[in-house]
């Protein structure tokens, strides 16, 4: 069983290696969706994901409680996108300590599984300074998160240009 993690800049490819990669194994394949619609870039971005994966993934669409999906029966489990996730973490629990200890429950679950489990990530830190505190503070906190997570990984890869590179 292995865990392994895509990451890289947006619009990267990271999402067609790792489909890339989940449609390895065979059925049943769940594909978690963490991204809410909240306007019509975002409605156009999720009708492309779910044409591209039509019939070849069961889908089930969680904004917050992650660790509760690893222990569906399914032979690959693919998160897609973690950073959305950071996001609705920020969005959803007001208070720093529950954001922490969400992401500490899908960690240890993630670092116990006994099954296959494909991460999709970006990475946020490659740009300026945000001016404004709210986008500093996801920066911190999708950088520690991803951090933390890519310790339990088998595998990650950095996706550039739709070319994925294996760094671990």
């Amino acid at each position: 069983m292995s865990v392994i993690l895509f990451t890289g800049g947006m619009k990267s490819g990271k999402s067609r290696c790792a489909e890339e990669r989940a449609l390895k194994y065979s059925p049943p394949r769940l594909y978690v969706a963490t991204g809410v619609v909240i306007d019509k870039d975002m409605e156009e971005r999720v009708k492309k994901h779910k044409k591209r994966r039509m019939g070849l993934f069961d889908t089930v669409e969680e904004p917050v409680k992650l660790s509760t999906l690893l222990d569906r029966d399914y032979n690959i489990i693919m998160f897609d996108c973690l950073t959305f996730w950071y996001n609705n973490l920020l969005y959803y629990l007001e208070k720093e300590k529950d954001r922490l200890l969400e992401l500490e429950a899908f960690v240890n679950k993630l670092s116990k599984v006994k099954k296959n489990v494909i991460l999709v990530t970006n990475e946020v830190g490659w740009g300026i300074i945000p001016e404004n505190a709210l986008a500093r503070k996801f920066i911190d906190f999708a950088g520690r998160a991803n951090q933390k997570i890519q310790a339990v990984c088998n595998e990650v890869y950095l996706v550039v240009s739709g070319i994925g590179v294996r760094i671990k």
